[in-house]
């Protein structure tokens, strides 16, 4: 009887000890800071691994300047290898997260071969960019902005719209907003990008007469367009 309990005992405190160790194994990845260790000197004195996005077999990643590089005509967002190091292609986007961006974020889901990624650079009121990234044998070879495709699809009813609608500011038309009950931006495999937005040109809800659409759409990675795509006005 004694011996059953100490060994009830010893089993209890050995899952205890395994249950903590693996707990604290995983808040110590998730508080993980990005930082340019691993970095080439040229890059790291500059720049940081983001590791929100690195790739399920953490060969690939994407880097970003620090705060006191940001302001160079220079800074830009990298995808690269990270071993050995190699800067694969830069992120096409006039706005690249930088270290400590107010209202930024960045972000990458990978497909299971990690042959495709989907990068998010979030801005004010959601996804600024997303960046579709398709590659080959370690190579990148294809970069599409769905959120910029998106954009082109909604315009002609942006500016079809009656009364005529005012544009969000001197830079966009209109902004893209997530909602609070469904992923916006989801990678499905290497087959296809799943977008469910809100667009509007009034995301802080001043204007008494504010232009404003809930779209889903999926786009084919394989046949670079959407497949297809539902448009219903928001509220």
């Amino acid at each position: 009887m004694h011996e059953s309990s100490a060994q009830l005992g010893l089993a209890s405190f050995l899952f205890l000890g395994l249950t903590l160790g693996a707990g604290s194994i995983g808040a110590a990845e998730k508080s993980r800071e990005d930082s340019a260790e691993g970095l080439p000197e040229q890059y790291a004195e500059n720049y940081l691994v983001a590791h929100s996005t690195m790739s399920r077999d953490k060969k690939f990643a994407v880097i970003y300047p620090t705060l006191e590089f940001s302001e160079s005509k220079e800074a830009k967002n990298f995808l690269v290898a990270l071993e050995p190091f190699s800067v694969l292609a830069p992120l096409p986007t006039d706005n690249p997260y930088f270290q400590n961006k107010n209202h930024g974020g960045i972000s990458a889901q990978w497909s299971e071969d990690d042959n495709v990624a989907l990068i998010v650079l979030e801005s004010k009121w959601g996804p600024g960019d997303v960046f579709l990234v398709e590659m080959a044998g370690g190579k990148v070879k294809r970069t599409t902005n769905v959120l910029q495709k998106l954009t082109q699809l909604l315009l002609p009813r942006f500016r079809a719209a009656t009364p005529k609608k005012k544009a969000y500011n001197d830079s966009y038309q209109f902004v893209f907003e997530p909602g609070d009950d469904y992923e916006p931006c989801t990678l499905g495999g290497n087959k296809t990008v799943h977008l469910t937005l809100l667009a509007t040109n009034d995301p802080k809800s001043i204007s008494d007469n504010p232009w404003r659409v809930r779209i889903k759409a999926t786009w084919d990675i394989a046949q670079a367009k959407f497949a297809s795509h539902k448009i219903t006005t928001g509220k």
